[in-house]
């Protein structure tokens, strides 16, 4: 049994080790980001917002399916990304790009082939802020933030496992783990609204 003890504890510190390393980038960016989102009055991503009008013609507006319109307006606005949202009526067509951090909105009037572009940046921090809520992301940056999910689990509960092998540190170690989740929970029931 003494054995068996050993040898998890020694799996489970390598294990720690390791997926704590390959976790630490993302660990430090969600936990600055997570930060920079709950401080978000500090004014480090106050939109600024452009607006500036291009010109259609107004036969290909008439005519022009989705695909072309937005193949057309990213093609004159340098615009990587695709459309985040369609909007068609009979008066006018609406085409959203968002990314990170930046929307650009095109409306289109059909009359006359007149569009507006309001152009948002929200700078550095508007963009680590999406990336952190993954929003306007894409699919890969959403796998990217389940993988950072599983490692911190997983280096929390391979610290666990270690921290059981410690008996000199196994008492104090739990007890400073015991006091942190009664502090959450306490701070949620005196302080959190309901």
């Amino acid at each position: 049994m003494n054995h068996l003890v050993r040898v998890t504890a020694h799996w489970a510190l390598l294990a720690h080790i390791y997926i704590s390393m390959a976790g630490l980038t993302l660990a430090v960016l969600f936990g600055a980001t997570g930060l920079a989102l709950n401080h978000s009055d500090f004014g480090f991503s106050t939109p600024r917002v452009t607006t500036s009008t291009i010109t259609f013609d107004k036969d290909f507006v008439a005519h022009a399916d989705q695909t072309a319109i937005e193949h057309h307006l990213r093609e004159k606005l340098g615009i990587q990304s695709r459309s985040t949202d369609y909007h068609d009526d009979p008066d006018q067509i609406q085409v959203t790009y968002a990314i990170p951090g930046a929307r650009t909105v095109v409306t289109i009037n059909r009359k006359d082939g007149t569009a507006e572009v309001e152009k948002e940046s929200r700078g550095l921090m508007g963009k680590l802020g999406d990336l952190h809520k993954g929003f306007d992301t894409g699919r890969v940056w959403s796998w990217t933030i389940d993988v950072a999910a599983l490692l911190i689990i997983t280096s929390s509960m391979t610290g666990i496992v270690t921290l059981l092998a410690l008996r000199a540190r196994r008492r104090l170690g739990f007890t400073v783990g015991a006091l942190g989740v009664l502090t959450v929970l306490v701070i949620y029931v005196l302080w959190v609204p309901r």
